[in-house]
C-alpha cells in the first residue's frame, strides 16, 4: 500500500511536468492556431539556464528562478519574431511556421551541445534531498514542490482566460482572427505575448524536471512528445485538459514501468500509443471546447 502511494505521488509529480508543457503548447495553439513543437527545446534552454545560476553562479533559488523566466520571455518572443513574424506577415501557407519553428529546435539543441557538451548537468533541488511524508503520502520535497507550483500555474491560466479581458481577447483571436482585428485587437501583439508566456511556462517545466533527470540538450525531445500527447489526451482548447491528460499519461507510463509485464524500454513508447489511440478515437481530447461565450 505504502509503495503504490508513493507511485501516486510520483505519477502526479510527472503529470504536472508534461501538463505545464502541454500547457506551453496550448498557449500558443488557442490564439494562432501555431503547434510548436520546439516547446522541449525551450524546457531544455530553461533547465541549463538553472544549471548556470544554482551550480555554477550559486544564486539563491528565486532569483535564479526569476532570471531564468526573464531568459524565457526573451527566448519565446525571440522566437516570434525570428521565425514567425516574417512568414505571417508575407502571407506563408499555415505549415510554414510550424516548419521554421521546427528549425528552430534544431538551432536552441546545437547551440546549447556546442555550449555545454553532451555530459548532463546537475541542477539542485528547490528544497534540497529528502522525503516528506503528510498522511499516508509520501514522496519528495521536490516531488511536492512540483506539484504545488503546477497548481498555481494552472490556477492562474485558467484566471487568465476565463476571467480577464486580455484572457478573452486571447479566446476572440482563437475564434475567428479577422473579426478580432476588426474589434481592434492587436494581432501581432497577442501572439508575441502568446510566444512569451509558452516559453515561460516550458522553461518552468525545465527547471522542475531538471534536479529528476539534469540538464542535458537531448531532454527537450521526450518532453515535447510527452506534452504533445497530454495536449489531445486533455483536448487542445482546454487548460484544464492540458492538466488531466499529462496526469493520465504519467500515471499510464509509470502503472505500466511499475506493474506491466513489460520491458522498461517497451514501457516508454506509452506516450507514442496513447497518442495513436487518441488521434484515431477522440481527436477532439477527453474535455471538449466550450462553446463561444457572449
Amino acid at each position: 500500500m505504502t509503495d503504490l502511494l508513493e507511485l501516486l505521488v510520483s505519477a502526479a509529480a510527472s503529470g504536472c511536468i508534461y501538463g505545464l508543457v502541454a500547457l506551453a503548447y496550448l498557449l500558443i495553439t488557442r490564439p494562432t492556431g501555431i503547434i510548436n513543437f520546439g516547446v522541449g527545446e525551450w524546457a531544455m534552454v530553461a533547465a541549463f539556464g538553472a544549471y548556470v545560476a544554482l551550480s555554477r553562479i550559486e544564486l539563491p533559488y528565486a532569483v535564479s528562478i526569476a532570471l531564468v523566466a526573464v531568459l524565457m520571455v526573451a527566448v519565446g518572443w525571440l522566437t516570434e519574431r525570428l521565425a514567425v513574424r516574417p512568414l505571417v506577415v508575407r502571407g506563408a501557407p499555415p505549415l510554414a511556421p510550424v516548419l521554421a519553428l521546427l528549425g528552430m529546435l534544431v538551432v536552441f539543441r546545437e547551440l546549447v551541445s556546442l555550449g555545454f557538451g553532451p555530459d548532463p548537468q546537475p541542477v539542485p533541488p528547490a528544497f534540497g534531498f529528502g522525503r516528506l511524508e503528510l498522511g499516508l503520502l509520501a514522496g519528495s520535497y521536490q516531488s511536492f514542490f512540483i506539484i504545488a507550483i503546477a497548481a498555481a500555474v494552472f490556477a492562474g491560466a485558467w484566471y487568465f482566460f476565463e476571467r480577464t479581458l486580455t484572457g478573452r481577447s486571447f479566446e476572440a483571436v482563437a475564434l475567428d482572427r479577422r473579426a478580432a482585428a476588426l474589434m481592434g485587437i492587436n494581432l501581432s501583439r497577442v501572439t508575441a505575448l502568446s510566444f512569451a508566456a509558452g516559453a515561460v511556462v516550458a522553461g518552468l517545466a525545465g527547471v522542475l524536471v531538471a534536479p529528476n533527470v539534469s540538464a542535458h540538450y537531448l531532454m527537450g525531445m521526450p518532453l515535447a512528445i510527452q506534452g504533445f500527447t497530454a495536449l489531445v489526451i486533455g483536448g487542445a482548447t482546454r487548460v484544464e485538459g492540458a492538466l488531466l491528460g499529462g496526469l493520465i499519461l504519467a500515471f499510464a507510463e509509470q502503472f505500466t514501468v511499475r506493474y506491466a509485464p513489460v520491458p522498461p524500454g517497451l514501457a516508454m513508447g506509452v506516450p507514442l500509443v496513447l497518442l495513436i489511440a487518441f488521434l484515431l478515437v477522440r481527436p477532439a481530447g477527453l474535455l471538449r471546447p466550450r462553446e463561444a461565450r457572449a
